[in-house]
């Protein structure tokens, strides 16, 4: 067994409910209610719909809960399509740590700790102590090793993480534990190509996937399959054909913080890279006489946030969903022309409005090392907008509502999570949800939480 195999399965088994501390556990019902949102928001998502019913035709004599619909169906399955509706709206937290040399989406594998906590007949307190598992697992890879650069997907580090969480909340043993997150690992190599160029639906999807496989591999491996023990390590494992060598940092816990706690919430359902670059745009369009007196908007920000959202021709001209919510000057048009960014404008009303269109087009964006400088811990954007009689409005802003050094508070998640849940659930079920994740280190079973969980 390789020594990264060995630290992870370790670790997954000696953390308890009792090493966390009193704010890591509260952060983790902030993230809890924060992801439950974000899946209610993306359920009558096209790649939901297809996730739902591809795991409605399979039945299972130990099922786990597809989240919103109440269906039943294998717990792989399940993870795969609450793995979706968490991810497909681009809407959860994500991972700015200053030493982190990979941006990602940890809470990608909640989906994977929930199904396996239900399954297992868990508590709150385990599903809380899962969440800050599969969390810090992710941000500590995110921390050693960049897989953007090298042409992969942060879904390889979600596969891993949400391996650990599964693991934990279906008891396995250390021995089981490493057979899990190697079989995970050997069979999670995602592209990078997912999300780049004209974006297909997979994009929301590879994290899903991710846990999906992790779900599987770890009852594959309660049942005695055995996984290759040196597959980061190894002469062909992942440091060797992936990612180059790495050392992990020492895991939160004995003193140690976690990672958690650096959580970035998103204010808007856009990439990660661009929230605060509309919040620039939302502080100018007040100071404007109209919109159509733009005559150019000019952006600087960091050379990964142009690589990720400006990447070609297609983030001028998006065609999908997929491409549009990854393009910084289409939701930069949409904020300045409609003085909001929510889900309504990534239709194909929006995507193709001639009006919309045109402005688009007036926007251009360029990496400057002022930026890119103190990227990481900063995203720093500089909008600057000029209008047709030579006027310039500009902004600059380094940390996002919702970053860690301008954090969200708790009743702004719950608003968050109450926008989501509009037209979709009753006032006193969102509100009993609501207050039933606030208290999940008090939840005896799951079960109560998940029959609530329904449209």
């Amino acid at each position: 067994m390789d020594r990264i195999v060995d630290y992870l399965s370790s670790y997954t088994s000696a953390l308890a409910y009792e090493d966390l501390p009193p704010d890591v556990i509260h952060q983790s019902k902030r993230l809890w209610l924060d992801t439950l949102g974000c899946a209610l928001g993306a359920y009558s998502s096209g790649p939901s719909k297809i996730a739902r019913d591809a795991a409605r035709r399979v039945s299972s004599n130990r099922p786990a809960t597809i989240l919103w619909s109440g269906d039943s169906t294998s717990p792989d399955l399940a993870a795969f399509a609450n793995g979706i509706m968490i991810r497909y709206l681009d809407f959860n937290d994500f991972y700015q740590g200053p030493e982190a040399k990979e941006s990602g989406h940890p809470t990608d594998g909640f989906a994977a700790v929930l199904s396996a906590a239900e399954i297992n007949g868990q508590d709150g307190r385990a599903a809380i102590l899962g969440g800050v598992l599969a969390w810090e697992v992710y941000a500590r890879f995110a921390d050693a090793a960049a897989l953007r650069d090298l042409g992969f997907d942060q879904a390889i580090n979600i596969g891993v993480a949400a391996s650990c969480g599964a693991s934990k909340m279906m008891n396995l043993t250390p021995e089981q534990t490493a057979h899990a997150i190697a079989l995970t690992a050997a069979s999670n190599i995602v592209l990078g190509e997912i999300r780049f160029g004209n974006v297909s639906m997979w994009k929301g999807c590879a994290a899903a996937n991710a846990c999906r496989n992790a779900v599987f591999s770890a009852e594959l491996a309660a049942d005695g399959m055995t996984g290759p023990l040196d597959i980061f390590e190894g002469s062909r494992g992942m440091l060797k054909a992936v990612t180059g060598p790495f050392e992990l940092p020492e895991f939160g816990g004995n003193g140690n913080p976690f990672r958690i706690m650096q959580s970035s919430f998103k204010h808007y359902p856009a990439g990660s890279v661009a929230q605060t670059a509309l919040e620039c745009a939302m502080k100018i369009r007040p100071r404007l006489d109209s919109i159509e007196d733009i005559s150019e908007v000019n952006i600087q920000t960091f050379a990964f946030g142009a690589n990720v959202m400006a990447d070609g021709p297609d983030k001028w001209d998006p065609e999908n969903r997929e491409t549009a919510d990854h393009s910084m000057p289409y939701v930069m048009a949409v904020a300045l022309m409609y003085g909001e960014v929510d889900g309504r404008y990534f239709s194909d009303r929006y995507i193709h409005d001639p009006q919309l269109r045109a402005l688009v087009h007036k926007i251009r964006i360029e990496a400057s090392e002022e930026c890119t400088r103190v990227f990481p811990e900063q995203r720093l954007s500089i909008v600057e907008i000029v209008t047709r009689d030579g006027a310039r409005y500009s902004e600059r802003l380094g940390y996002h509502r919702g970053h860690p050094e301008n954090p969200i508070s708790d009743l702004e998640i719950e608003d968050k999570f109450r926008s989501m849940a509009d037209g979709l659930l009753t006032e006193p079920q969102a509100g009993e949800i609501v207050q039933r994740v606030w208290h999940l280190d008090e939840e005896k079973s799951l079960e109560p939480l998940l029959q609530l969980m329904r449209i």
